[in-house]
């Protein structure tokens, strides 16, 4: 940590421990503590001033237990956004508590964490307003349990080391046209690069059926689309 920041979080701890808050604490919204040590302590604090939270985000943060993130299930009912990627203290009895208690959660992330079965199969009973699911580097979690999974659910999936293990093992999932670019397919034709037939298919429809896109948008994607290749 910087000077900079590490005078911030101290700042920040004094204000959040006094015996006198601020005003803002109890209408906090948004709260990023990334890559910071933090005590269970001050975590505590903070979801018991701030029950206004709706987004937490905490990713590789370290030096406290799952003892205060079982206590976000208490005192943050209102959460849309939770982002834990890389806490170690992470288990499945924190995400099940979690998704018992916070039925508006939109947005999960639990990459790189040491969660299992028991914990997605809490994510696909109780988080029925969830939106996305990152679950990049995790291990342990089958793919029958990941079929139990609202197939309209934007999914980062687990790092699979089964060699038989297929994209027709998942639920069918809408491609997401702004991340599509990462796989386009490419053929060498006289030193340029166009794209294959299947896979501008799949692009247009990927266009046509997101829900993330205005229909102004959607337009002037398929337009510039159509321009690239020639139609």
């Amino acid at each position: 940590m910087s000077r900079v920041l590490t005078r911030r979080l101290i700042n920040f701890e004094r204000v959040m421990r006094g015996k006198i808050k601020p005003l803002y604490c109890s209408k906090m919204a948004y709260l990023r503590l990334e890559g910071l040590k933090i005590k269970d302590v001050l975590i505590s604090v903070i979801l018991h001033s701030c029950p206004n939270i709706r987004f937490l985000i905490l990713d590789k943060s370290k030096g406290f237990t799952n003892i205060p993130i079982i206590e976000i299930a208490r005192y943050c009912p209102k959460l849309l956004h939770l982002s834990l990627n890389s806490c170690i203290c992470l288990t499945n009895r924190c995400i099940t508590e979690i998704t018992r208690s916070c039925p508006k959660l939109r947005h999960l992330e639990l990459g790189d964490c040491s969660i299992g079965n028991k914990a997605v199969e809490g994510i696909a009973c109780n988080c029925t307003n969830l939106k996305y699911l990152g679950l990049e580097g995790c291990e342990g979690i089958s793919k029958e349990v990941m079929k139990k999974l609202n197939p309209k659910i934007k999914i980062e999936y687990p790092d699979y080391s089964d060699d038989e293990f297929s994209d027709s093992d998942l639920p069918p999932l809408i491609p997401d046209p702004l991340r599509a670019t990462r796989s386009l397919i490419f053929i060498d034709r006289q030193n340029e690069l166009v794209l294959t037939n299947t896979f501008r298919t799949d692009l247009i429809n990927a266009i046509r059926v997101s829900s993330e896109l205005t229909d102004s948008e959607r337009i002037n994607l398929l337009n510039r689309l159509a321009r690239d290749i020639g139609q």
